[in-house]
């Protein structure tokens, strides 16, 4: 319960962070949050085996995916450091993948190639076309936008734990994905907070 309790203050430390580089939001703590997340990162890619392979290869495939297809994602220096950081980390995995196998069942690898990866991808797909379909910063729009993926969050979140189809997971790959959508509902939820102040702030500027 711990882990996904810190996989939730993650995401919301993540949009913290967005918001200081693209609103320049929060900058008086900018060295405090940015410590914070690169310890959590660090400790995410330390954990253990199973927890680093997929935190390092999520940062190196959404690196690489977010310099080709949405470079304003990861123009922050924080960003990008992280992304370098975990290249070796990821490298590391691949030359010892036979010892990372190891470490698991059959059903652990077979589920996390044929049911986690497809669940992220169509994931970070779906971030990615939420981006160029609402690309504000703020507005009631990107509340909205928002709103909705906090409550596909929730579904989610709930299928996952409680859904016979997914009852069948092992246990590493149902915290991985726990793990994973925790952290985009921290995300979420952060920002749906700080948007509705700026929506407010702004609509009352204009009295």
């Amino acid at each position: 319960m711990l882990l996904e309790l810190i996989s939730f203050i993650y995401g919301i430390l993540s949009n913290v962070i967005d918001y200081m580089y693209d609103s320049e939001l929060f900058l008086e703590n900018k060295q405090f949050f940015e410590l914070i997340f690169v310890l959590l990162t660090i400790f995410f890619f330390l954990y253990n085996k199973y927890i680093s392979f997929f935190g390092t290869g999520l940062f190196v495939a959404g690196g690489i995916g977010g310099f080709i297809f949405a470079p304003h994602a990861v123009d922050a220096p924080i960003w990008k450091n992280l992304i370098y950081l975990s290249i070796p980390i990821f490298i590391y995995h691949i030359l010892h993948l036979n010892s990372l196998i190891e470490s698991f069942t059959g059903e652990d690898i077979k589920q996390f190639i044929f049911r986690v990866i497809p669940i992220v991808c169509v994931s970070l797909l779906f971030a990615l076309i939420e981006d160029y379909i609402v690309p504000e910063e703020h507005g009631k729009k990107k509340l909205y936008d928002k709103i909705f993926q906090f409550v596909i969050l929730i579904v989610l979140l709930y299928f996952l734990n409680y859904s016979s189809y997914f009852q069948e997971l092992t246990n590493p790959n149902l915290l991985i994905l726990n793990i994973f959508y925790l952290a985009w509902l921290g995300n979420i939820t952060s920002g749906i907070y700080i948007l509705s102040q700026l929506t407010h702030l702004f609509e009352k500027n204009k009295i």
